[in-house]
């Protein structure tokens, strides 16, 4: 199933309460919408009549119907975490690979979903149609970077249909209606909207009006740090049915069915409020800084993390990514060591290497690998082993994405098996946890995460997930206590010791 959808709040009752939230925000400020942005826009040339005639040119001119325009403006140099506090938007959006590199967005222009064993290739062919109708409008030339779609998949197709992750299906990528970016000590402001909506003098004003707001917020002094929340209570899973399925899959493997398989869990916190998105994002920015942080919000539903593991990055016939299995504490430079001189550590990242090699060898004209070395965060330390390489042909990231997901890191090995074993036997449903996010362009150049280190936030609760790797030789304890390290940034992120 494929569905491709322009979004615009142009019509019924939710986009009247959309908008009436924006107007919500410069209720009493004295200056006009004009004077305000023209005074605060770094480019001082872009007041809304400016833009207004730009808009109208664009639209009632000779281009094809069903166009989306996007209009970039230069915008300050903040967290792109900020613009998620802009109220009164259902989808919120937030990619962060590095610190000089940073999308978020919110609103959506623009909806691509997709369900099923084909859901990446269906995502691919919505991405290309949607490409195809945008037009980029720069009144200043202020060198935007191209549009990208954000979002992400399911771990397992058609496994999106709990109370939990029903919002997110097995695909959803946006193209945000308010977008900002960061690149470096350059940053833009991009607003898209569908020709139909922009066709309308209202519509028109509508959209600038949401520009200009931003801008406001993005231009407002930072927000002061709100006093830590008190009165979570955290619920998990029994140690001994984690123990259970721990031994489970040890017979598993002592009878040769399976080599690996990964098995997650689930920690629960509830309290009457939880932190704001946007304010755990910003604490994962210090509790995880050698992480990429993201966040998808549907409809009241947030998943969010601060994962270390990339999937894939493709720029052109260049392509980097990463087999990270086999971890340990990484409070003492002892524990390198061990981690390096660990058999059984070892054979667990080597089962996550060799698949990917073997997966990705037919792809590349060549192909190089560094590693293991010991990739240490702040709680805890992992095997890493990088390739890059030249592809043999441009090759869609997307296509990459589905050779390449799940790897034995999150799934296991042999991958069917495992699969089909963890479908039967671990107690949850992950949703998008563990499955592959991120963002690609036009050309097909982007890049992936697995979504691990991850929590999906729905009213009063946060789900938070986690998982280890079981091999020959692991322990449920062990193992246990290597989930609750990988979870102590995102638990601190919540404000939880």
């Amino acid at each position: 199933m494929l569905s491709w959808a322009l979004r615009s709040p142009s019509s019924g009752a939710r986009a009247d309460s959309l908008y009436s939230g924006k107007l919500a925000v410069t209720a009493g400020v004295a200056m006009s919408a004009e004077q305000e942005l023209k005074s605060l826009c770094p480019t001082r040339s872009a007041p809304n009549g400016a833009l207004e005639t730009l808009l109208a040119r664009a639209v009632l001119g000779s281009a094809p119907a069903d166009r989306i325009y996007c209009l970039s403006l230069a915008a300050p140099l903040v967290p792109a975490e900020r613009l998620l506090t802009l109220p009164g938007y259902q989808e919120q959006l937030l990619w962060a690979p590095s610190p000089e590199e940073e999308h978020s967005g919110v609103g959506a222009a623009c909806v691509l979903v997709g369900s099923g064993a084909g859901r990446f290739a269906q995502i691919r062919a919505a991405a290309a149609h949607m490409y195809q109708q945008l037009v980029r409008l720069e009144p200043e030339r202020v060198g935007a970077p191209d549009p990208r779609l954000l979002g992400g998949f399911a771990f397992q197709a058609a496994h999106c249909e709990s109370r939990l992750w029903q919002e997110f299906g097995d695909a959803r990528f946006i193209l945000p209606r308010i977008a900002y970016t960061r690149r470096g000590r350059s940053a833009w402001l991009t607003l898209s909207a569908d020709e139909h909506e922009l066709r309308s003098p209202a519509g028109r004003e509508r959209l600038i009006h949401e520009g200009h707001v931003a801008l406001l917020l993005l231009h407002a002094p930072p927000p002061a740090t709100a006093p830590g929340l008190a009165g979570l209570e955290s619920f998990e899973q029994p140690e001994v049915e984690w123990a259970e399925l721990v031994d489970k899959i040890r017979r598993e493997i002592s009878a040769g069915r399976l080599e690996k398989a990964v098995l997650a869990r689930q920690v629960t916190l509830r309290g009457a409020r939880l932190p704001p998105s946007a304010r755990i994002l910003e604490r994962l920015r210090t509790e995880a800084p050698r992480c990429t942080r993201y966040a998808l919000k549907v409809n009241g539903h947030t998943f969010l993390g601060a994962s270390p593991e990339r999937l894939i990055k493709c720029e052109g016939l260049r392509v980097w990514t990463e087999a990270m299995a086999g971890s340990m504490r990484s409070d003492a430079p002892a524990h390198d060591e061990a981690l390096l001189g660990s058999i059984k550590e070892g054979h667990e990242h080597d089962i996550v290497a060799q698949q990917i090699l073997a997966v990705l060898t037919p792809l590349y004209r060549t192909l190089r690998a560094a590693g293991p070395d010991v990739h240490r965060l702040r709680h805890v330390a992992h095997l890493r082993t990088r390739f890059r390489g030249i592809l043999k042909e441009r090759t869609h990231i997307l296509e990459l994405v589905a050779h390449l997901h799940p790897t034995p890191a999150v799934g296991g090995s042999p991958r069917a098996a495992a699969l089909a074993w963890l479908e039967e036997h671990e107690q949850l449903d992950r949703g998008f946890y563990a499955g592959p996010f991120g963002a690609f362009d036009a050309a097909g150049n982007g890049e992936f995460v697995v979504a691990i280190r991850s929590a999906l936030l729905t009213g009063a609760e946060a789900h938070l997930f986690a998982g280890a790797g079981i091999v020959e030789g692991s322990e449920a304890a062990s193992e246990l206590a290597e989930t609750r390290l990988k979870l102590r940034s995102l638990l601190a992120a919540f404000g939880v010791s």
